[in-house]
């Protein structure tokens, strides 16, 4: 009887091993190592950063994207950033990528948006996603790439100058892999494990049939991080970083083609008196001389929308809801004008 047991337990055991080889990917499928991005995952809460009368919910694909999409393959944009892109407080149905690409299917049929923002990276991260993340995506081919940039990379700046005083590591966003080797170990596993992901599938199954069901109203009371710091952009520090920023812009046009993609770089804007908005002015400054000089495409969003600034942000960085519908409409304006010259 106890070897009948044993025997059993035994051919389980083995079975589930076979099951975990096969289906995970450790031997077939992406090789997301132990990649950083979340993937397979579903959350809601009560918003607090904008008023709404229902739950917001925040989910993540199998590839790490956020998006309503149906195949890889149906996606025509990539959008990239930090956690603006990202929008980790919004709802679903209220980020900008997604108000974007509404607007987009209300012209162009099955124009998908996928959204790969991930908090905390600059342009520094965004290269890296090719060389780690989205090279183990099959099928992806994207007509653009969006990348929404300046807000993480004035924060870089501020600190090579030795003017940020923020003390938290935000460099496992741009390295994608965590400095420590516990968290390493865990997303490696995580990110192979057949098991885990039918786990984090389920969890999210029922996380979501409760979305809707639970309603929240929460009003934001804004805080403002006004002390504007002043750059000389002539520093010696300063050249060499912007000389470096303009060689990390120059390799994401050359990634980017690769992919026999477009790029299309977006200035980002904060108001007038934050702590970042004079270090941010000075990237954006860049970012538009290295489009003119280099022929990419670039929308500079910080000329052009008018903010309300108390109504469409909730810290003076990310926007709310509000703030979205009017970077949509911004983008769907000038990238209509693209597509139709094609």
């Amino acid at each position: 009887m106890k070897k009948i047991i044993f025997y059993n337990l035994l051919l389980l055991v083995l079975s589930l091993i076979l099951i975990e080889l096969i289906l995970g990917n450790w031997i077939f499928g992406p090789k997301f190592s132990s990649l950083i991005i979340k993937r397979n995952i579903t959350k809601v809460w009560n918003p607090n950063h904008y008023e709404s009368d229902h739950a917001a919910m925040y989910k993540k694909d199998e590839f790490g994207f956020r998006g309503n999409y149906k195949n890889i393959s149906d996606v025509k944009i990539i959008t990239v950033g930090g956690s603006t892109t990202d929008e980790r407080w919004i709802d679903e149905n209220l980020t900008w990528s997604h108000l974007f690409q509404k607007k987009l299917e209300n012209s162009y049929t099955n124009f998908k948006v996928a959204n790969a923002g991930t908090m905390g990276q600059s342009t520094i991260g965004h290269l890296k996603n090719f060389e780690i993340w989205f090279n183990q995506i099959p099928n992806l081919n994207p007509e653009y790439f969006i990348y929404y940039i300046g807000i993480n990379d004035s924060i870089l700046l501020l600190k090579a100058l030795d003017k940020y005083k923020d003390k938290r590591n935000y460099n496992d966003a741009d390295t994608l892999v965590s400095e420590k080797l516990f968290e390493r170990q865990s997303r490696y596993l995580k990110n192979n494990s057949i098991f885990y992901k039918m786990f984090k599938l389920i969890d999210g199954y029922f996380t979501a049939r409760k979305y809707g069901a639970i309603h929240f109203t929460t009003t934001w009371q804004s805080k403002k991080e006004f002390q504007s710091i002043k750059i000389n952009p002539q520093n010696k520090v300063a050249v060499q970083f912007l000389t470096n920023y303009k060689k990390r812009l120059e390799k994401i046009k050359k990634k980017t083609n690769k992919y026999n993609s477009i790029a299309i770089l977006v200035t980002q804007k904060v108001h007038k008196d934050h702590f970042l908005s004079n270090a941010l002015n000075i990237i954006n400054t860049e970012t538009k001389n290295f489009c003119i000089s280099s022929k990419v495409i670039c929308f500079p969003l910080d000329e052009v929308i008018d903010f309300d600034f108390e109504k469409d942000f909730y810290d003076g960085i990310h926007t709310r809801p509000s703030g979205n519908k009017k970077i949509a409409e911004y983008l769907f304006y000038e990238i209509k004008k693209k597509i139709e010259k094609k």
